[in-house]
Parts: C-alpha cells; sequence; structure tokens
C-alpha cells in the first residue's frame, strides 16, 4: 500500500508545475545568479565565507521548505477539494501512510535539487566541499522530516488549494530572503535573526549551515526540527484520519 501511494504521488506531482518550479528550478537559478555576480571568494560579510560556499547549504535547504510551506499543503487541499481525502479513507488508506509517502516525496525533490545545485557549484564556481558531510546529511534528514509533517498539516488544515497556496508563498518567501537566502544574517538587525530563530525555518539553515561550514552539528537546532517532527506528524496524522 505505501509503495502503491509513494508512487501515485510521484506521478501526480509531475503535474504540479507550480511545486516544480518553485522548489526545484528557482533555488538553482537564484544560486547560478548569485555565483556569477559574486564568485566565491572569502567576504567578510559572510563571516569570510566565500558567496557560492555560504548559499548553497542555504539553498539546499529551501528546497525542502518550500516543500513543506507550498508544495504538499496546496497538494492536500487540492485533495480534500475534490473529496480524495474522503475516498482514501473510505479505501481504508490510513493517515500514516499518505504522511509516509509525503514524506519520500519530499526527500526525493530535495535530493535532487540538493544534487543538482552542488554539481553545478563544484562544476562552475569553485565551492568547497562541508566540513561535515555526515552532519549535512543528518541536518537535511531532520529538515525534512519536520517541513514534510509540517506540509502535510498545513495541508490537512486549509480549506482550499488556493488558500495553501497564497499561504506558502507568503510563508516561503517571507522567511527565505531573511533566514540566508538574501542578506545574510551578519548585516540584518537582531530582532529580524531572534525572528527567523523562533520559526522552522531558522533551524532548518542553521543544522544544514553549520555542519558545512565546520562549525559542527548544531544540536539545538536539530532538537527543535525534531520535535516540529513529531509533533506536527502526530497532529497530521489525527487531523486527516478526520477529513
Amino acid at each position: 500500500m505505501t509503495i502503491r501511494m509513494i508512487w501515485t504521488e510521484i506521478k501526480l506531482l509531475t503535474r504540479e508545475p507550480l511545486t516544480l518550479l518553485v522548489g526545484l528550478a528557482f533555488p538553482v537559478l537564484l544560486l547560478v545568479l548569485l555565483a556569477y555576480s559574486f564568485g566565491n571568494e572569502p567576504d567578510p560579510e559572510m563571516g569570510n565565507i566565500g558567496d557560492t560556499d555560504f548559499y548553497v547549504p542555504v539553498y539546499a535547504a529551501a528546497t525542502i521548505a518550500v516543500m513543506g510551506f507550498l508544495g504538499i499543503p496546496t497538494h492536500l487541499a487540492a485533495y480534500r477539494e475534490r473529496g480524495v481525502l474522503r475516498r482514501f479513507r473510505a479505501a481504508g488508506v490510513r493517515a500514516s501512510v499518505l504522511l509516509a509517502a509525503q514524506v519520500v516525496v519530499t526527500a526525493l525533490l530535495v535530493g535532487i535539487g540538493s544534487a543538482v545545485m552542488m554539481t553545478l557549484g563544484f562544476a562552475a564556481f569553485d565551492l568547497r566541499a562541508p566540513k561535515s558531510v555526515s552532519g549535512v546529511v543528518v541536518g537535511f534528514v531532520v529538515g525534512t522530516l519536520a517541513f514534510a509533517a509540517l506540509g502535510v498539516l498545513l495541508g490537512s488544515l486549509l480549506p482550499t488549494a488556493r488558500a495553501a497556496q497564497g499561504l506558502g508563498l507568503l510563508l516561503f518567501f517571507g522567511l527565505f530572503f531573511i533566514a540566508g537566502g538574501g542578506p545574510p544574517p551578519q548585516i540584518l538587525p537582531d530582532g529580524i535573526n531572534m525572528l527567523v530563530d523562533v520559526t522552522p525555518m531558522g533551524p532548518l539553515v542553521d543544522a544544514v549551515s553549520d555542519p558545512w561550514h565546520g562549525a559542527g552539528s548544531n544540536v539545538a537546532a536539530l532538537v527543535v526540527l525534531a520535535v516540529i517532527a513529531v509533533g506536527t506528524a502526530v497532529l497530521a496524522t489525527i487531523r486527516l484520519a478526520r477529513s
């Protein structure tokens, strides 16, 4: 049942160009523009990290965030509008199976998007390898679990696909550009950085970027993401079972 559901979700995802465009193409294109404009020489405003080295892990994390804020919620809200969730429940499809399918699809997109970015970075922009590959992988895994579960919860609560798209675009772009996707945190006001830290986006970027740049695994960020993953997964499962 789970494997069949995963395959179905993958096929349906290919029919949603907005999710694929924002989730995969947007971070890659923006990274290329920044890398061509600024290169990868150490920059004091980036903490003496090259611009490409700074932005690659942030934009890789963005592929996780866009699925949690936009892709999954829009997809599931559309299911509700069309009565698909009720048919799933009538057919005996458990909410946990639907949740697991969203996690796998999110992980697939994150893997593809990150691989494209890193390949471009190494091939064309002198990207430096992460200091801790295992730490980066752990950050990706925990972040993917957290945002997939968060996306399912949002999708189970929002009434329509249009509402999910509107809220998702607002959350993603509003948080992405102040969490490292735009100006570096070092030049942003302290109040903005404090705001980012209390959103899911802040811990996600820290969990991926810190081990990449040699600061070690950010345990606090990983704990926050794990709590988000467990808490939203439980709530999403309950909500989907009643949808």
